[in-house]
């Protein structure tokens, strides 16, 4: 079956050929003409067949639900106290600039964040030595329909066009895996690198904020500093003493706490790290984040333990 459109509301017409529970793969061939949307999607610039990702975030709206998770406003729900971030500046009589900033409180509906399905694509090769991006096979059932609504929609985003298919394509014996992360040294340099990621990834209103709070944390770090590229793009790891502190510059996200294993952990996905308590602790952007994050820095024993 194969689709030619922007996005699609319901997989179901897209399925009628094949029969229930038979398995399927969502699939487009690698073209000369699509090897740069491979390549931005997350892929390896060679196409190595193997290679297996969770599509970088950054690319749509279907992409970043997939890989970040899913936000639900829960007007079902009485209104709750969150805080907002607000930053301002001004200029006094003697033309000097000053800023300030403030969390201001206010009413909103609750929140329930989705964890992330982080689905994932692989290169594989057929008997004519043709490279396509493949799904893995998932049932055509009605219990998989939203698996397979969000793996078409991620890969009509990126190439407006993919394929559902039955054949079976085969796996290589051999996967890549590997995960994405540029080493950085401490020094001048890093922090004005890491200060203009965080300005080419947050908004204009809370870039202060993060720059702050990454200031402190590389002003506490006493190793080299991990920076995410492709589907980690926008995470950055600082090793404080025994923990390893992961900032996540995407949006309704939080600095997570990971022990100094942070390399064999990242290579899961968001979702197996949530829902097997890999992680020690989560802190979210509130205006308790500095006072929550000194307390690992400074190595607190009583902060050793998950949090949730």
């Amino acid at each position: 079956m194969k689709i030619n459109r922007k996005r699609i509301r319901n997989p179901k017409k897209y399925l009628t050929e094949f029969k229930e529970n038979e398995e399927v793969r969502v699939v487009i061939e690698v073209t000369e003409e699509n090897k740069r949307k491979v390549i931005e999607m997350g892929f390896d610039s060679q196409i190595v067949v193997g290679e297996i990702i969770v599509p970088s975030s950054s690319i749509s709206k279907s992409t970043y639900e997939n890989a970040e998770g899913k936000c639900i406003i829960r007007k079902d729900l009485p209104k709750e106290t969150a805080e907002r971030y607000w930053e301002w500046s001004w200029e006094d009589w003697g033309h000097n600039v000053h800023s300030d900033y403030k969390y201001i409180p206010y009413e909103r509906y609750p929140r329930e964040y989705l964890p992330p399905k982080a689905l994932e694509f692989m290169i594989v090769e057929d008997n004519s030595k043709n490279k396509w991006i493949t799904s893995r096979k998932i049932k055509n059932s009605q219990e998989n329909y939203e698996d397979i609504k969000l793996l078409i929609n991620m890969i009509l985003s990126i190439f407006g066009k993919c394929n559902i298919v039955n054949i079976n394509m085969k796996e290589p014996i051999k996967t890549v895996r590997s995960v994405k992360w540029e080493i950085l040294r401490s020094g001048k340099q890093t922090k004005e690198r890491i200060r203009n990621i965080i300005r080419e990834e947050v908004s204009q209103n809370r870039a202060s904020m993060y720059i702050r709070n990454i200031d402190k944390l590389i002003e506490n770090s006493n190793e080299n500093i991990a920076v995410g590229t492709q589907e980690f793009k926008g995470y950055i790891v600082f090793i404080c003493g025994k923990y390893a502190i992961l900032e996540s510059l995407m949006p309704n996200n939080a600095t997570y706490i990971l022990d100094k294993n942070w390399e064999e952990i990242s290579k899961l996905t968001k979702t197996e790290v949530l829902n097997n308590k890999m992680h020690i602790d989560r802190i979210y952007h509130y205006l308790n984040w500095e006072e929550k994050i000194n307390k690992y820095m400074k190595g607190d024993e009583k902060y050793g333990k998950n949090k949730e």
